[in-house]
């Protein structure tokens, strides 16, 4: 980690680039594969919404409770490029063999997404806690921030690609012409992530003294119990967990859903989702950049209000707007907060961490943001499948927002900042 006074450094460079390439896939598939679940593969029958919940809420469960172990051997091993490389191959491969699904094939649909989004968190996951490697605690909202900023990048790329792909396609022939886009998604993760593999290479070889021991998954099981046994001490960084994870539920729901709420309330196409898409990105980019400095500048527990304030109002938009300016006044309003407040809370996160455990602990991060997360597109599909409508999901979701802001609002803090004294003195040792 560098010590001098500089943030943007080359192991930050070159951490940051891996983010442009899994944003090629976050970009289309968690937002737009539900979309062409419910139209294509399901044909519009009653209770595509409920299954389709029920399908990323699998793929959520398996992938958190799969990341802790992952990246407890990682740690314990010292080596974990192998592991976000293989991690990075099942995402590809499941994502790539996507336009081979038609029209009922609900059970292999599911199994491909499910590959996919496992293959992806777990990939991240390990990503994410090489934060704590490439920068100092004084510049972690910043280069958090910065990762996210130009991984949109990779986002736009496959908008862009996508959005050729349906140039000239009858709107009623391109929910099909769908399958394409999430095969060109995972080529272009493939093509991008291996310059980002190549770029952390070095990062890989100076961390491979930390842990010389090999490991058995029986001695990162070990780790990941005893890591469990040992959460109770550190209250405060548990209720922030908490708060965040509620407000989790929210940004994985609308995730998952949103391509469906806008092709129902709006009545947008896909062409015209696609251009929301690539709107929200290219704001998405310079207001996760600013926030992270603000969180830098005054502390993220007032940036998280803020984010989280704007989240509500979009979501209230999204469920009683009907024009087609408030689907774009909601892109507006989801750009400015969607990216930056999970950059915010994963620069927080880094902070409490210690760099030998850090891809285990952040496998707790993606265990407890998955299985939680993993409600809300169970709660929004059954509510939605029960009342035939989205505007009750939707309000539902005001209520994990609500929740989350509470807990957030009950933390114990001595210093006005959320990372003080307080939090960092919790660190095991």
């Amino acid at each position: 980690m560098p010590r001098n006074g500089r943030w943007l450094t080359r192991p930050v460079l070159a951490w940051a680039l891996y983010d442009i390439a899994s944003s090629a896939f976050a970009a289309l598939v968690p937002t737009f594969f539900g979309l062409y679940f419910v139209v294509t593969v399901a044909d519009e029958l009653a209770g595509a919404q409920g299954q389709w919940g029920v399908i990323a809420s699998l793929a959520l469960v398996l992938a958190g409770a799969l990341a802790p172990f992952v990246g407890a051997w990682a740690d314990r091993r010292g080596r974990w490029l192998g592991l976000l490389a293989g991690a990075t191959a099942l995402c590809v491969v499941a994502t790539v063999s996507m336009p081979a699904l038609g029209r009922g094939d609900v059970l292999r649909a599911a199994a491909l997404f499910i590959a996919a989004q496992v293959g992806y968190t777990l990939a991240v996951a390990i990503y994410d806690s090489l934060l704590v490697r490439v920068a100092q605690p004084k510049h972690l909202g910043r280069v958090s921030g910065f990762g996210w900023t130009v991984g949109f990048a990779g986002g736009i790329i496959a908008l862009l690609a996508a959005l050729g792909l349906m140039h000239g396609v009858p709107a009623d022939a391109q929910s099909v012409r769908l399958k394409d886009a999430f095969m060109v998604a995972g080529l272009l993760f493939a093509a991008l992530a291996v310059p980002g593999l190549l770029g952390l290479r070095r990062l890989a070889a100076a961390s491979a003294g930390d842990r010389p021991a090999p490991a058995s998954a029986r001695t990162a099981y070990l780790s990941v119990i005893g890591t469990l046994r040992h959460w109770r001490r550190h209250r405060e960084v548990l209720r922030f967990l908490v708060a965040y994870y509620l407000i989790n539920d929210v940004l994985v729901t609308i995730v998952f859903f949103i391509a469906i709420i806008f092709r129902v309330r709006f009545g947008l196409g896909i062409e015209g989702l696609l251009w929301l898409a690539l709107l929200y990105h290219v704001l998405a980019s310079p207001a996760t950049l600013a926030f992270g400095h603000a969180a830098d500048r005054w502390g993220p527990r007032p940036v998280i209000y803020v984010q989280v304030a704007i989240l509500g109002a979009a979501l209230l938009l999204l469920a009683f707007g009907t024009s087609k300016i408030a689907s774009l006044v909601v892109v507006v309003l989801l750009g400015l907060v969607y990216g930056s407040l999970q950059a915010v809370c994963r620069s927080l996160f880094a902070l409490l961490v210690p760099a030998n455990q850090a891809a285990e602990m952040f496998g707790f991060n993606a265990i407890a943001g998955r299985l939680s997360a993993a409600l809300g597109p169970l709660v929004f599909g059954a509510v939605a499948a029960a009342s035939g409508s989205e505007t009750a999901a939707l309000v539902s979701l005001l209520a994990f927002l609500g929740a989350g802001a509470a807990v957030l609002g009950a933390l114990r803090m001595q210093s006005p900042q959320l990372v003080g004294p307080a939090l960092t003195g919790t660190h095991p040792t």
